[in-house]
């Protein structure tokens, strides 16, 4: 146990600061490697709860940059997706599902790079439907971040402002998310002590990330968000 626990602190340090400079990509990175350690139906349930610390901090940080109209819209789509993904997080084939996902991603990582796509930011509407189906795939595998990330950035979000506005979505979802997954069994009181260390090891994770992400241009920052993006759908489709 005591190994186990020194393992999940270093997979939080090192999300929590992978979070903190590309605005995203945490919570695969933790229940990927999570899982590695823990089981994985454990993992989700616990991603609830660490990032509704670590997104408090990203939010105190980076509260001067936030895009409230974004984050209202996502929001308010993505309550909805949670209730429906609560009911599939048991039913669902993760393997399937996260095989899905990453060819929407990588076909989306696809259309960024072409020199002819539309050169405009999604409307409401088309941003209302992804965050729906954003807060699906998130309460089922954790990985909502790989639509609202692409989403964000297609609706203009850079650096700071991407970082406080995707932080200020997971402040107000995540509640709401470990409610769903305590009323359910699959969050009990004897998560307390992995919650906690995942908890700290996040928040000194931020503190190195918000250094990192003060040496990064919005190019480079936009490189590294759709290379990342790239990545997790390539692994979704393979493993």
């Amino acid at each position: 146990m005591p190994l186990e626990l020194i393992v999940l602190s270093l997979i939080g340090l090192f999300s929590a600061a992978f979070s903190t400079v590309a605005g995203f990509g945490g919570g695969i990175l933790l229940v990927a490697f999570g899982s590695m350690v823990l089981d994985i139906k454990t993992m989700i349930p616990l991603s609830a709860i660490y990032f509704l610390a670590l997104s408090t901090v990203q939010l105190v940080l980076f509260r001067k940059h936030l895009d409230r109209r974004s984050v209202v819209l996502y929001c308010a789509a993505a309550l909805p997706g949670l209730a429906l993904g609560m009911w599939l997080f048991d039913m669902l084939d993760d393997a399937l599902a996260k095989r899905f996902l990453g060819g929407l991603v990588l076909a989306w990582c696809g259309w960024m790079v072409l020199p002819w796509r539309p050169r405009r930011g999604p409307t409401d509407v088309e941003t209302c439907v992804l965050s729906l189906t954003a807060g699906v795939a998130d309460m089922v595998t954790a990985s909502g971040g790989t639509i609202q990330a692409p989403l964000f950035l297609a609706r203009g979000l850079r650096k700071e402002a991407f970082v406080a506005s995707f932080a200020a979505t997971s402040v107000l979802l995540n509640p709401i998310k470990a409610v769903l997954y305590s009323s359910t069994g699959y969050l009990t009181s004897s998560s307390i002590l992995l919650i906690v260390v995942l908890s700290v090891s996040g928040l000194l994770g931020v503190l190195a990330g918000r250094a990192g992400l003060k040496r990064i241009s919005p190019e480079n920052f936009r490189r590294l968000a759709l290379a990342f993006l790239a990545l997790v759908a390539v692994k979704m489709l393979v493993f």
